[in-house]
């Protein structure tokens, strides 16, 4: 049997949520910017690709970790939010349109919005989301 790890610190919860998170903040960041820029569909296929296995590592985290109590209701919707997006990330990567494609990021979008990220941050102290800290 193993042991349960200990819960985390406010503070030290904080420092770990954003190394969890940053990966996948950061292929995010990196899709728009493509797609933005007017990248290919194969570009994009792959920061999809990069997208779907980022959001699947960082759900994996934030189920593993103890969090303070108070805001474990909200990294367990995070990581329920993650959930909903991944197919919808990988039917990005699978698109052979940037229609398809653009249809698909709404929906990933959508799951994503409903995710309790802003509140966490708050409750951790931590700063708003600025993209630029990912791009």
């Amino acid at each position: 049997m193993t042991a349960k790890p200990a819960q985390l610190s406010v503070a030290a919860a904080g420092k770990r949520y954003l190394a969890v998170t940053r990966p996948y903040n950061v292929a995010l960041e990196r899709f728009e910017k493509a797609a933005n820029s007017g990248a290919s569909v194969a570009t994009l296929q792959a920061r999809a690709r990069a997208v779907a296995a980022a959001n699947l590592t960082e759900s994996r985290q934030l189920r593993a970790i103890a969090w303070p109590t108070k805001v474990a209701t909200q990294i367990r919707a995070l990581a329920a939010a993650d959930a909903a997006a991944r197919p919808h990330w990988l039917r990005v990567a699978e698109a052979d349109s940037l229609s398809a494609m653009a249809k698909y990021v709404r929906l990933a979008s959508a799951e994503s919005g409903k995710a309790p990220a802003a509140e966490i941050r708050r409750l951790l102290g931590l700063p708003k989301y600025d993209e630029k800290d990912y791009s």
